[in-house]
């Protein structure tokens, strides 16, 4: 498994007022595969991407990331392995607004002290459609131009394992298909393990699985979904029509 969660709770606040945002999730995200992860509105959907990437610190239980346990880490430590196997795509874009697109785009690579594959790069950014603009700044972008820079940027270092939380959601039809299919080709073709958080079933049907989350638990998962099953089967969880099983 490229990331493993073992019974993985996230309590936030204590007390009567203490909220559960993950109640005990055991699963694993297999190498090279591509996963979608959906659910109603605060189900736990982002905060089990914090914590799988981790950029939270579960309250108890343990999550693997590509092959190393979290458990103990201190934060150059949980730094130094996100640098080298994991990129991220969430809905703040965090672009340098000094450098220009490729600037950006290639700026984990340079923090890592790796040279980029500029033909590649080149590729990365053609595909987000930004070619006409790699010499602009994030001021000079509008909000989906820069969200197509994030996405970008992760791509570009082809690591092991990609997060993305709504990746497609600031994006024009056409530009999101693109991304979408370029996601897919990553998990295809390079075996990059993709972990998208969405709430569009177009989206979700580009994923090789989709796992449905109600109130922290893990309570369906859909092999080779469909647009037509993913938005059927939320329908049927934002009715209340589910019984949590374990997976």
């Amino acid at each position: 498994m490229s990331v493993q969660l073992s019974d993985v709770r996230k309590v936030y606040g204590t007390g009567p007022g203490a909220v559960e945002a993950l109640a005990g999730v055991t699963y694993g995200f297999e190498a090279g595969t591509f996963t979608a992860v959906m659910g109603p509105s605060g189900s736990g959907k982002s905060t089990l991407l914090h914590c799988a990437a981790g950029l939270d610190v579960p309250t108890s239980g343990e999550v693997e990331l590509a092959g190393r346990s979290l458990r103990g880490l201190d934060e150059t430590a949980l730094t130094e392995l996100r640098r080298e196997s994991v990129a991220f795509v969430f809905q703040s874009f965090n672009l340098m607004p000094a450098l220009t697109v490729r600037q950006n785009v290639v700026l984990p690579l340079t923090l890592a002290g790796k040279s980029p594959d500029d033909a590649w790069v080149t590729e990365v950014i053609r595909r987000v459609g930004l070619d006409a603009r790699m010499k602009h700044r994030p001021s000079e972008l509008s909000g989906g131009q820069q969200q197509r820079v994030a996405i970008a940027r992760a791509l570009a270092g082809r690591t092991a394992i990609t997060f993305a939380d709504e990746p497609t959601g600031a994006l024009d039809t056409t530009t999101a298909l693109e991304v979408l299919t370029l996601l897919r080709d990553q998990s295809r073709e390079l075996g990059q393990t993709i972990v998208m958080v969405t709430h569009d079933p177009v989206a979700a049907s580009y994923a090789d699985r989709v796992v449905f989350l109600v109130d922290g638990r893990i309570v369906s998962e859909t092999a080779r979904p469909t647009a037509e099953a993913v938005a059927a089967e939320l329908a049927q969880l934002s009715a209340g029509r589910f019984s949590p099983t374990e997976i």
